[in-house]
């Protein structure tokens, strides 16, 4: 009975090996327009909300890339949805207020290469929804979901493109 199920986890492993790679760069994110975590201009964001990035961004390669494709992103700005507005009070200076007049945008460019290393597309985006607060929102717990669909929308495109 152990043999089928070393078999299974082998096939497993060497499928995972074959998925698309994703090499992402963060360039500069001190400069980044909006990643901190409250008003006060703490960088605590950067620790927070990156990491989450970089798991949505290898979630998404994985989804939709071929096997094999490698995708090389420099992200050079975020400005994450929403915004903090501390004239409202001194308790909700680390909230962020979610309203149409602050969309999610994200700034970087990659590149795509074909498993033998061809290459297949580059380019610069500037990512931005202004009619992000009409998409139905599912997921209340996560507080980069519209920053993260602007991504997985993305990917969307560029999956099309190569069918």
């Amino acid at each position: 009975m152990k043999t089928p199920l070393i078999l299974f986890c082998s096939l497993m492993i060497v499928a995972g090996n074959l998925a698309a790679d994703v090499e992402l760069t963060f360039e500069n994110p001190n400069d980044y327009r909006d990643i901190d975590y409250q008003y006060s201009g703490n960088k605590r964001g950067q620790k927070i909300y990156l990491p989450q990035f970089e798991k949505h961004i290898n979630k998404q390669a994985k989804r939709f890339l071929e096997e094999g494709q490698v995708l090389s992103m420099v992200i050079t700005d975020i400005d994450l949805a929403g915004e903090y507005e501390p004239w409202r009070s001194a308790d909700a200076m680390d909230i962020r207020i979610v309203k149409s007049i602050y969309p999610p945008r994200i700034t970087f460019s990659y590149e795509l290469k074909d498993a033998e290393g061809n290459f297949l597309k580059s380019g610069e985006e500037k990512l931005s929804d202004v009619s992000f607060d009409y998409k139905i929102r599912i997921n209340y717990s996560d507080d980069l979901f519209y920053d993260k669909e602007l991504i997985t929308d993305w990917f969307r495109k560029l999956n099309k493109k190569f069918k």
